[in-house]
Protein backbone atom coordinates (compact mmCIF):
# COMPACT_ATOMS: atom_id res chain seq x y z
CA UNK A 1 0.00 0.00 0.00
CA UNK A 2 1.47 3.37 -1.05
CA UNK A 3 2.17 5.96 1.64
CA UNK A 4 0.68 9.43 1.09
CA UNK A 5 1.62 12.55 3.03
CA UNK A 6 -1.39 14.85 2.80
CA UNK A 7 -0.33 18.48 3.31
CA UNK A 8 -2.67 21.42 3.89
CA UNK A 9 -5.09 22.94 6.43
CA UNK A 10 -6.81 20.37 8.64
CA UNK A 11 -10.18 21.39 10.13
CA UNK A 12 -11.10 23.11 12.34
CA UNK A 13 -11.61 25.80 11.18
CA UNK A 14 -13.81 24.52 8.39
CA UNK A 15 -12.99 26.11 5.03
CA UNK A 16 -13.38 24.82 1.50
CA UNK A 17 -9.80 23.50 1.30
CA UNK A 18 -9.71 21.99 4.79
CA UNK A 19 -13.03 20.19 4.24
CA UNK A 20 -11.81 18.87 0.87
CA UNK A 21 -8.59 17.60 2.46
CA UNK A 22 -10.44 15.88 5.31
CA UNK A 23 -12.96 14.21 3.01
CA UNK A 24 -10.14 13.14 0.69
CA UNK A 25 -8.39 11.47 3.62
CA UNK A 26 -11.53 9.49 4.45
CA UNK A 27 -12.23 8.72 0.79
CA UNK A 28 -8.80 7.14 0.23
CA UNK A 29 -8.04 5.70 3.67
CA UNK A 30 -8.47 2.11 2.47
CA UNK A 31 -6.40 2.68 -0.68
CA UNK A 32 -3.36 4.46 0.80
CA UNK A 33 -1.56 4.69 4.11
CA UNK A 34 -2.07 8.37 4.94
CA UNK A 35 -0.34 10.81 7.28
CA UNK A 36 -1.10 14.53 7.64
CA UNK A 37 0.86 17.76 7.90
CA UNK A 38 -1.46 20.51 9.10
CA UNK A 39 -0.96 24.13 7.98
CA UNK A 40 -3.83 25.68 9.95
CA UNK A 41 -3.17 28.54 12.36
CA UNK A 42 -5.33 26.56 14.78
CA UNK A 43 -2.75 24.11 16.11
CA UNK A 44 -4.36 20.82 17.17
CA UNK A 45 -2.55 18.30 19.44
CA UNK A 46 -3.64 15.36 17.29
CA UNK A 47 -1.81 16.56 14.16
CA UNK A 48 1.70 17.66 13.30
CA UNK A 49 1.62 21.33 12.29
CA UNK A 50 4.19 22.96 10.01
CA UNK A 51 3.84 26.23 11.94
CA UNK A 52 5.53 24.56 14.92
CA UNK A 53 8.72 24.75 12.83
CA UNK A 54 9.90 21.27 13.83
CA UNK A 55 11.57 20.73 10.49
CA UNK A 56 13.40 17.51 11.36
CA UNK A 57 10.08 15.86 12.23
CA UNK A 58 8.59 17.29 9.02
CA UNK A 59 11.38 15.87 6.82
CA UNK A 60 11.05 12.49 8.58
CA UNK A 61 7.39 12.44 7.50
CA UNK A 62 8.42 13.15 3.92
CA UNK A 63 11.08 10.42 4.07
CA UNK A 64 8.37 7.98 5.28
CA UNK A 65 6.05 8.76 2.37
CA UNK A 66 6.00 7.64 -1.24
CA UNK A 67 4.52 10.94 -2.37
CA UNK A 68 3.27 14.30 -1.11
CA UNK A 69 -0.23 15.53 -1.94
CA UNK A 70 -0.06 19.31 -1.46
CA UNK A 71 -3.15 21.48 -0.82
CA UNK A 72 -1.42 24.65 0.39
CA UNK A 73 -2.92 28.05 -0.34
CA UNK A 74 0.24 30.11 0.16
CA UNK A 75 2.95 30.01 -2.48
CA UNK A 76 5.66 30.11 0.16
CA UNK A 77 4.34 26.85 1.62
CA UNK A 78 3.85 25.29 -1.82
CA UNK A 79 7.46 26.09 -2.72
CA UNK A 80 8.77 24.80 0.62
CA UNK A 81 6.96 21.47 0.26
CA UNK A 82 7.95 21.03 -3.40
CA UNK A 83 11.63 21.75 -2.67
CA UNK A 84 11.65 19.47 0.39
CA UNK A 85 10.06 16.61 -1.54
CA UNK A 86 12.45 17.03 -4.47
CA UNK A 87 15.50 17.04 -2.21
CA UNK A 88 14.28 13.78 -0.64
CA UNK A 89 13.46 12.21 -4.01
CA UNK A 90 9.69 11.96 -3.51
CA UNK A 91 6.85 12.20 -6.01
CA UNK A 92 4.62 15.27 -5.77
CA UNK A 93 0.95 15.87 -6.48
CA UNK A 94 -0.45 19.36 -5.98
CA UNK A 95 -4.00 20.67 -6.09
CA UNK A 96 -4.36 24.35 -7.00
CA UNK A 97 -7.44 25.43 -5.07
CA UNK A 98 -6.91 29.08 -6.00
CA UNK A 99 -4.74 31.13 -8.35
CA UNK A 100 -6.61 34.44 -8.43
CA UNK A 101 -4.58 36.51 -10.85
CA UNK A 102 -2.22 36.18 -13.77
CA UNK A 103 1.30 37.10 -12.70
CA UNK A 104 4.11 38.50 -14.81
CA UNK A 105 7.89 38.57 -14.91
CA UNK A 106 9.94 36.73 -12.32
CA UNK A 107 6.90 35.84 -10.16
CA UNK A 108 5.20 33.95 -12.99
CA UNK A 109 8.47 32.35 -14.11
CA UNK A 110 9.14 31.11 -10.57
CA UNK A 111 5.63 29.68 -10.17
CA UNK A 112 5.83 27.89 -13.50
CA UNK A 113 9.28 26.43 -12.83
CA UNK A 114 8.52 25.12 -9.36
CA UNK A 115 4.97 23.94 -10.09
CA UNK A 116 6.37 22.03 -13.08
CA UNK A 117 8.50 19.96 -10.71
CA UNK A 118 5.28 18.30 -9.53
CA UNK A 119 4.38 14.95 -11.09
CA UNK A 120 0.71 15.90 -11.32
CA UNK A 121 -1.13 19.19 -10.85
CA UNK A 122 -4.88 19.23 -10.27
CA UNK A 123 -6.67 22.53 -10.90
CA UNK A 124 -10.15 22.95 -9.43
CA UNK A 125 -11.24 24.91 -12.51
CA UNK A 126 -10.04 25.40 -16.07
CA UNK A 127 -9.73 29.18 -15.74
CA UNK A 128 -6.75 28.93 -13.39
CA UNK A 129 -4.76 27.01 -15.99
CA UNK A 130 -5.12 30.00 -18.32
CA UNK A 131 -3.25 32.18 -15.78
CA UNK A 132 -0.16 30.00 -15.47
CA UNK A 133 1.56 27.87 -18.14
CA UNK A 134 2.14 24.31 -16.95
CA UNK A 135 3.02 21.05 -18.77
CA UNK A 136 -0.25 19.80 -20.27
CA UNK A 137 0.57 16.14 -19.66
CA UNK A 138 0.83 16.88 -15.94
CA UNK A 139 -2.32 18.95 -15.50
CA UNK A 140 -5.84 17.76 -14.68
CA UNK A 141 -9.05 19.68 -14.02
CA UNK A 142 -11.18 18.26 -11.24
CA UNK A 143 -13.48 20.38 -9.10
CA UNK A 144 -12.88 20.32 -5.35
CA UNK A 145 -16.22 18.87 -4.35
CA UNK A 146 -16.30 15.54 -2.59
CA UNK A 147 -19.64 14.18 -1.34
CA UNK A 148 -20.26 14.81 2.35
CA UNK A 149 -20.77 11.83 4.59
CA UNK A 150 -23.73 13.32 6.45
CA UNK A 151 -23.60 10.90 9.36
CA UNK A 152 -20.02 12.02 10.06
CA UNK A 153 -20.89 15.74 9.99
CA UNK A 154 -21.12 17.35 13.42
CA UNK A 155 -24.51 18.48 14.61
CA UNK A 156 -24.93 22.24 14.66
CA UNK A 157 -24.08 24.11 17.88
CA UNK A 158 -27.12 24.37 20.13
CA UNK A 159 -27.39 28.16 19.85
CA UNK A 160 -27.32 27.99 16.05
CA UNK A 161 -29.97 25.27 16.02
CA UNK A 162 -32.07 27.37 18.41
CA UNK A 163 -31.71 30.41 16.12
CA UNK A 164 -32.85 28.34 13.14
CA UNK A 165 -35.83 26.92 15.02
CA UNK A 166 -36.96 30.32 16.28
CA UNK A 167 -36.75 31.92 12.83
CA UNK A 168 -38.61 29.06 11.17
CA UNK A 169 -41.38 29.20 13.79
CA UNK A 170 -41.63 32.92 12.99
CA UNK A 171 -42.33 31.96 9.37
CA UNK A 172 -39.05 33.27 7.95
CA UNK A 173 -37.13 31.81 5.03
CA UNK A 174 -33.54 30.97 5.92
CA UNK A 175 -30.68 32.24 3.74
CA UNK A 176 -27.14 31.11 4.51
CA UNK A 177 -23.58 31.87 3.44
CA UNK A 178 -20.11 31.38 4.85
CA UNK A 179 -16.55 32.63 4.66
CA UNK A 180 -13.23 31.27 5.80
CA UNK A 181 -12.09 34.79 6.81
CA UNK A 182 -12.99 38.37 6.01
CA UNK A 183 -10.27 38.61 3.37
CA UNK A 184 -10.20 41.34 0.74
CA UNK A 185 -9.42 41.20 -2.99
CA UNK A 186 -9.38 44.23 -5.32
CA UNK A 187 -10.10 46.24 -2.15
CA UNK A 188 -13.46 44.46 -1.79
CA UNK A 189 -14.79 41.91 0.66
CA UNK A 190 -13.99 38.57 -0.99
CA UNK A 191 -17.10 36.82 0.35
CA UNK A 192 -19.50 39.74 -0.08
CA UNK A 193 -20.71 40.19 3.50
CA UNK A 194 -21.32 43.86 2.66
CA UNK A 195 -23.51 42.87 -0.29
CA UNK A 196 -25.53 40.46 1.83
CA UNK A 197 -26.25 43.04 4.54
CA UNK A 198 -27.41 45.58 1.93
CA UNK A 199 -29.52 42.92 0.18
CA UNK A 200 -31.32 41.96 3.39
CA UNK A 201 -32.29 45.61 3.85
CA UNK A 202 -33.89 45.51 0.40
CA UNK A 203 -35.62 42.18 1.06
CA UNK A 204 -36.94 43.39 4.39
CA UNK A 205 -38.26 46.58 2.76
CA UNK A 206 -40.06 44.39 0.20
CA UNK A 207 -41.93 42.72 3.06
CA UNK A 208 -40.41 39.25 2.61
CA UNK A 209 -39.71 37.59 5.99
CA UNK A 210 -36.17 36.18 5.95
CA UNK A 211 -33.32 35.54 8.30
CA UNK A 212 -29.80 35.52 6.87
CA UNK A 213 -27.13 33.54 8.73
CA UNK A 214 -23.56 34.30 7.63
CA UNK A 215 -20.86 32.27 9.37
CA UNK A 216 -17.25 33.48 9.48
CA UNK A 217 -15.11 30.45 10.31
CA UNK A 218 -11.99 32.38 11.37
CA UNK A 219 -11.76 35.94 12.74
CA UNK A 220 -7.93 35.98 12.82
CA UNK A 221 -6.62 39.52 12.17
CA UNK A 222 -10.00 40.71 10.88
CA UNK A 223 -11.60 41.44 14.26
CA UNK A 224 -12.15 45.16 13.48
CA UNK A 225 -13.89 44.33 10.17
CA UNK A 226 -16.08 41.73 11.91
CA UNK A 227 -17.12 44.24 14.60
CA UNK A 228 -17.75 46.94 11.98
CA UNK A 229 -20.16 44.60 10.17
CA UNK A 230 -21.91 43.80 13.46
CA UNK A 231 -22.37 47.53 14.07
CA UNK A 232 -23.69 48.01 10.53
CA UNK A 233 -26.26 45.26 11.07
CA UNK A 234 -27.36 46.90 14.31
CA UNK A 235 -27.46 50.46 12.99
CA UNK A 236 -29.53 49.38 9.98
CA UNK A 237 -32.11 47.71 12.21
CA UNK A 238 -31.37 44.19 10.95
CA UNK A 239 -30.77 42.34 14.20
CA UNK A 240 -34.02 40.40 13.65
CA UNK A 241 -33.09 39.57 10.05
CA UNK A 242 -29.31 39.07 9.88
CA UNK A 243 -26.99 37.03 12.11
CA UNK A 244 -23.26 37.36 11.48
CA UNK A 245 -21.71 34.57 13.53
CA UNK A 246 -18.32 33.04 14.22
CA UNK A 247 -18.91 29.38 14.94
CA UNK A 248 -17.09 26.10 14.39
CA UNK A 249 -19.84 24.30 12.50
CA UNK A 250 -20.67 22.02 9.60
CA UNK A 251 -21.85 24.30 6.80
CA UNK A 252 -23.39 21.27 5.11
CA UNK A 253 -25.62 20.80 8.16
CA UNK A 254 -26.53 24.49 8.07
CA UNK A 255 -27.36 24.33 4.35
CA UNK A 256 -29.47 21.25 4.98
CA UNK A 257 -31.89 23.43 6.99
CA UNK A 258 -31.76 26.48 4.71
CA UNK A 259 -34.17 27.64 2.01
CA UNK A 260 -31.50 29.40 -0.03
CA UNK A 261 -27.68 29.48 -0.21
CA UNK A 262 -25.65 32.40 -1.59
CA UNK A 263 -22.00 32.87 -2.57
CA UNK A 264 -21.33 36.43 -3.77
CA UNK A 265 -17.53 36.06 -3.96
CA UNK A 266 -15.42 38.36 -6.14
CA UNK A 267 -12.76 35.67 -6.74
CA UNK A 268 -13.00 31.91 -6.48
CA UNK A 269 -11.59 28.53 -7.32
CA UNK A 270 -14.20 25.82 -7.50
CA UNK A 271 -16.54 26.48 -4.60
CA UNK A 272 -17.21 23.49 -2.40
CA UNK A 273 -20.28 25.21 -0.94
CA UNK A 274 -21.91 25.61 -4.37
CA UNK A 275 -21.52 21.96 -5.25
CA UNK A 276 -22.71 20.92 -1.78
CA UNK A 277 -25.83 23.08 -2.19
CA UNK A 278 -26.55 21.47 -5.56
CA UNK A 279 -25.90 18.04 -4.05
CA UNK A 280 -28.47 18.87 -1.33
CA UNK A 281 -30.87 20.22 -4.00
CA UNK A 282 -30.87 23.71 -2.47
CA UNK A 283 -31.17 26.82 -4.67
CA UNK A 284 -27.76 28.48 -4.85
CA UNK A 285 -27.16 32.06 -6.01
CA UNK A 286 -23.61 32.93 -6.94
CA UNK A 287 -21.49 35.57 -8.65
CA UNK A 288 -20.36 34.82 -12.20
CA UNK A 289 -16.71 35.60 -11.41
CA UNK A 290 -15.69 32.11 -12.62
CA UNK A 291 -17.53 29.37 -14.46
CA UNK A 292 -20.03 27.81 -12.07
CA UNK A 293 -21.60 24.35 -12.08
CA UNK A 294 -24.81 23.79 -14.01
CA UNK A 295 -27.73 24.49 -11.70
CA UNK A 296 -26.17 27.61 -10.13
CA UNK A 297 -28.29 30.79 -10.32
CA UNK A 298 -25.90 33.53 -11.45
CA UNK A 299 -25.67 37.30 -11.06
CA UNK A 300 -23.05 39.75 -12.34
CA UNK A 301 -20.03 39.92 -10.03
CA UNK A 302 -20.19 42.75 -7.44
CA UNK A 303 -23.38 44.12 -9.05
CA UNK A 304 -25.54 44.91 -6.03
CA UNK A 305 -28.71 45.61 -8.01
CA UNK A 306 -28.38 42.32 -9.91
CA UNK A 307 -27.71 40.43 -6.68
CA UNK A 308 -30.79 41.88 -4.98
CA UNK A 309 -33.01 41.31 -8.01
CA UNK A 310 -31.90 37.67 -8.21
CA UNK A 311 -32.47 37.12 -4.49
CA UNK A 312 -35.96 38.64 -4.66
CA UNK A 313 -36.88 36.57 -7.71
CA UNK A 314 -35.77 33.29 -6.13
CA UNK A 315 -37.48 34.09 -2.82
CA UNK A 316 -40.72 35.02 -4.58
CA UNK A 317 -40.72 32.34 -7.29
CA UNK A 318 -39.06 29.51 -5.40
CA UNK A 319 -36.54 28.84 -8.20
CA UNK A 320 -34.77 25.63 -7.21
CA UNK A 321 -32.10 25.49 -9.91
CA UNK A 322 -31.12 22.08 -11.29
CA UNK A 323 -29.30 19.36 -9.46
CA UNK A 324 -26.63 17.77 -11.65
CA UNK A 325 -24.04 16.53 -9.19
CA UNK A 326 -26.09 14.05 -7.17
CA UNK A 327 -25.58 11.46 -9.92
CA UNK A 328 -21.85 11.43 -9.16
CA UNK A 329 -21.50 8.75 -6.53
CA UNK A 330 -19.00 8.32 -3.73
CA UNK A 331 -17.47 5.50 -5.79
CA UNK A 332 -16.98 7.85 -8.76
CA UNK A 333 -14.71 10.17 -6.76
CA UNK A 334 -12.91 7.28 -5.09
CA UNK A 335 -12.17 5.72 -8.48
CA UNK A 336 -11.01 9.04 -9.97
CA UNK A 337 -8.43 9.77 -7.27
CA UNK A 338 -7.32 6.15 -6.89
CA UNK A 339 -6.64 5.86 -10.62
CA UNK A 340 -4.88 9.22 -10.86
CA UNK A 341 -2.68 8.73 -7.81
CA UNK A 342 -1.96 5.13 -8.76
CA UNK A 343 -0.06 6.34 -11.83
CA UNK A 344 2.25 8.64 -9.86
Amino acid sequence: MKKMLLVGPVPPPAGGVSIHLWRLKHLLSDQFEIDLVDESRNIKPAFFNIRQKKFLAYWKKIAWSDFLFIHSGLNALRFFHILSAKLLGKKIVMTLHAYPEEKSGINRWLDERLFSWCDAIISVNAEMLERVSLPKHKTFVQYAFLPPVMEEEKELPQKVQQLLSEQKVAGKKIIVSNAWRLDRFNNQDVYGVDMCIAAVQKIKAAGIPVHFIFNIATIDMFGPAYEAYQQEIKSNGLLDSFSLINEELSFVKLMEQADLVVRPTNTDGDSLSIREAIFLNKPIISSDVVKRPEGTILFANRNQAAFEATLLKVLQDGNQGTSTIASNTYDYYKSYYTNLLGTI
